[in-house]
């Protein structure tokens, strides 16, 4: 396998782990964003109070739990512990099945570790993509794009839980089903289903005890990875502000979708923009093309992580996103590159 393509594929593989390790938080972020576009729908003010609710209580609430994580055939148990106080946020996942992993977040900054080989991966810009603030206001990012209902009530993790359903209104996104206990709205369960309604993905705790008492030891590695190779992540430059210093554009995206993040890597040999509609995201990336290695070419999948990618020129271009492989693949073919413009 060439050094590229594993560049190129080791991209699904990160983005299946930040939704490893993201879980509840990544989650929180997406659902979080819906607001009162879709008005024509019965009872969707009650549906946005719930999840308002729900992103309030995976952000601020303490507990322990463990959940199962369900994609293709693949079943992840894993232990997770998060404590909310007046010093922030700090949350301990582990892995309970196959290789030993653990990851732990203190705030802004997020430690991967990897007994087996030995390593830890350090990233305080993990924080924003896995951790992010909540919009204060999103209105319009999902106008019209999905349906919201309630589809009565279940039982999960020993506890009583209503049950709203999302459903997409074209083939360019997934569907959503959300299971929340009633009094903190707190999320027990979710799945993303494809056009169909089949399960793509599942996340689901198994038990779980909100409120729950984490001490400092609690939050400690099982392994503390003395003498362990440790891995920064180089920083990127943000550009947000600056969207006329980016060398490309999308042309073609699904309705409702927006550019919310725009980096450079190194010397600005590599740009990745991030577009969503508030639910899903998708990231893009552009970069010259070189090394030993040929670039990947076509479409590359993982759970509900779709991939496409596609060289032209000199350049590489992959779209990496939980979106149907048709939309990665759309808005990879429309990417060109902008005229110069001065800096």
């Amino acid at each position: 396998m060439s050094r590229r393509f594993r560049r190129a594929d080791s991209r699904v593989r990160r983005s299946t782990r930040r939704h490893l390790t993201g879980l509840l938080a990544a989650v929180a972020l997406a659902f979080s964003l819906v607001t009162s576009a879709a008005a024509a729908e019965e009872d969707l003010a009650s549906v946005q109070s719930w999840l308002d609710r729900m992103a309030v209580a995976v952000n601020n609430l303490t507990y322990r739990g463990t959940l199962i994580y369900v994609r293709d055939a693949r079943v992840d148990a894993l232990k997770i512990l998060r404590r909310v106080d007046e010093s922030g946020m700090r949350e301990r996942l582990v892995a309970l099945n196959g290789s030993p992993r653990e990851v732990l977040r203190d705030n802004d900054t997020v430690r991967c570790i990897f007994p087996d080989s030995q390593s830890i991966l350090v990233d305080t810009r993990i924080a924003e993509r896995l951790f992010p603030a909540i919009a204060s206001d999103a209105s319009g990012l999902t106008s019209g794009q999905y349906s919201f209902k309630f589809a009565g009530t279940d039982r999960i993790a020993q506890m009583d839980a209503k049950v709203i359903v999302i459903s997409p209104r074209d083939e360019f996104r997934y569907g959503y089903k959300l299971w929340l206990e009633p009094n903190t709205g707190m999320l027990l369960k979710s799945m993303l289903q494809d056009g169909t309604g089949r399960p793509l993905e599942q996340l689901m705790f198994t038990e779980i005890e909100i409120g729950a008492t984490i001490r400092d030891r609690d939050l400690l590695p099982d392994v503390p990875g003395d003498g362990f190779v440790q891995v920064e992540m180089p920083n990127a430059t943000q550009t947000t502000d600056e969207p006329l210093k980016s060398q490309w554009s999308v042309g073609k995206l699904p309705a409702g979708f927006q550019l919310t993040s725009h980096r450079y890597g190194d010397q600005r040999s590599m740009e990745h923009m991030v577009f969503t509609d508030g639910l899903a995201s998708v990231s893009v990336y552009v970069e010259r093309a070189g090394g030993d290695g040929e670039a990947l070419t076509g479409a590359s999948r993982m759970g509900a992580v779709n991939m496409f990618g596609h060289t032209r020129d000199d350049v590489s271009i992959t779209a990496v996103g939980e979106v149907p492989a048709d939309t990665v693949k759309m808005m990879v073919n429309s990417v060109r590159q902008k005229a110069a413009v001065s800096q």
